[in-house]
């Protein structure tokens, strides 16, 4: 029988998703840092998870631990703007610090 551990295992990015690490902040204060070993933290007005597991599809970014995860649609991948970064979840622009 799998350990409950097993749902914590962590998969470093891989070279592709290097791009998304790092601490992404939002107007509102919601923020979702994205580590290179596949850890992840997010805190939204509803959702805080710290030292979870992430996990980026083609079009989506899943940060969560256990029973308690967001799944955010990529509605814009990482890209620099006027020497900035940005990243748009959910619609909603997200800045790296």
């Amino acid at each position: 029988m799998p350990c409950h551990w097993d749902a914590l295992k962590r998969v470093p990015l891989a070279d592709d998703q290097k791009v998304f690490a790092g601490k992404w902040v939002a107007v509102d204060g919601t923020f979702v840092t994205i580590y290179l070993d596949g850890g992840g933290d997010l805190k939204t007005s509803n959702t805080n998870v710290t030292g979870g597991k992430t996990t980026i599809t083609k079009d989506t970014v899943t940060i969560g631990m256990g029973p308690i995860s967001k799944t955010m649609k990529i509605t814009a991948k990482p890209r620099q703007i006027f020497g900035r970064w940005v990243m748009v979840l959910d619609g909603i622009p997200y800045t790296r610090q």
